[in-house]
């Protein structure tokens, strides 16, 4: 699925043919589940000024765990983007809204980079490259707990079709100093966040300390397999960087309002998704998320206009409207060996087609 390179670096790795068409396939099936709810891709660029992350409050709190670049044209001091959100809020911002513009949804499955500490990587648990199926919505208070729901809905239905059993962990601010925000805005985030959880039956627990620090967040924990439990999937209620940003909507009559944030990511770290995704299935992988889903053994030379035949039909498939159900990944193996020989020595992986 994927290897790694002393040339590259530690915790950089590298995904090889049938690893990379995993990885597309998760974040396709991400994409459409949040696109059914009305999300719109939009792309951002790997480096940002300095500047964007002092204004959202990340370079005070993670300023030690970004990559540094430097122009050699430019006085800019510059950053590898450890998340999306500063970016998102400024195409929030390239023009005025209002009311009936709101909610405004934006999703980008992109990698991000964050320099970890070298004793805390490992595999694809802990990596220094991540990519992550982000979406931020910006709405209206009055708006909060439906688009809850929608995203509530949508990571129900990505860790049902896996046969992973969900609950939630609701995760608080705790008394330290370590948030921004008023206290009062903080509570009723938190107390939106588990009148959404209770409303549609998700089992969940309360735990102090675990909020991110503009705001609190519903945490999934997947139980695998085996019974091991993973935090995967995350919502966000965040009022603080709207207001750090001067983000604002003309309401009803005629006055700016400041709209509230919403941060999502159905898988969140799509290699530490797939850490769990591996070890969950033992790698028989369900038929839609497989790299190879046919092999087509020729056996000798007799059968080769048959195979011929085989090899149109599920290409003409291939061709059709992507849709998870329908796209066939085949290849062939045509070396001439008896049948017995080919499946037992099936780990030789052929060329797709």
């Amino acid at each position: 699925m994927y290897t790694t390179s002393p040339l590259v670096g530690i915790g950089l790795p590298l995904f090889t043919p049938r690893g990379t068409i995993l990885r597309d396939i998760v974040a396709q099936y991400s994409n459409q589940l949040r696109q059914k709810f009305g999300f719109e891709k939009v792309w951002t660029p790997h480096i940002t000024k300095k500047d964007l992350y002092e204004t959202s409050g990340h370079w005070a709190k993670f300023g030690e765990e970004l990559f540094l670049v430097k122009s050699q044209e430019t006085s800019d001091e510059m950053a590898l983007k450890p998340m999306n959100c500063p970016h998102h809020t400024q195409i929030f911002a390239s023009r005025p809204r209002s009311y009936r513009d709101m909610p405004v949804r934006y999703l980008e499955t992109t990698t991000d980079y964050r320099d970890e500490k070298t004793g805390e990587l490992g595999g694809l648990n802990r990596v220094r490259s991540l990519t992550q199926d982000d979406s931020h919505i910006f709405c209206r208070t009055d708006q909060i707990e439906g688009e809850i729901n929608n995203l509530l809905s949508a990571a129900r239905e990505l860790y049902g079709s896996i046969n992973m059993k969900l609950r939630v962990r609701l995760s608080y601010r705790d008394e330290s100093d370590s948030y921004l925000g008023d206290l009062s805005l903080w509570d009723s985030a938190q107390n939106q966040l588990k009148s959404a959880v209770e409303k549609v039956g998700l089992d969940y627990f309360e735990q102090e300390g675990e909020a991110a620090f503009y705001g609190p967040k519903i945490d999934f924990m997947a139980t695998d397999a085996i019974g091991r439990e993973h935090q995967v999937a995350t919502v966000q209620l965040d009022f603080v960087q709207p207001q750090r940003f001067g983000l604002e909507y003309a309401d009803t009559d005629g006055n700016f309002t400041t709209p509230v944030m919403i941060h999502c990511a159905l898988l969140g770290s799509i290699e530490r998704f797939l850490s769990v995704f591996i070890e969950h299935t033992g790698g028989w992988f369900p038929f839609w998320a497989a790299p190879e889903q046919v092999r087509i053994l020729t056996i000798n030379d007799t059968v080769l206009e048959y195979v011929d035949k085989i090899t149109t039909i599920l290409s003409d498939i291939t061709l059709m409207k992507p849709v998870r159900y329908n796209d066939v990944r085949f290849t062939i193996d045509s070396r001439n060996e008896s049948l017995g020989n080919l499946i037992k020595r099936g780990d030789i992986l052929p060329s797709f087609h």
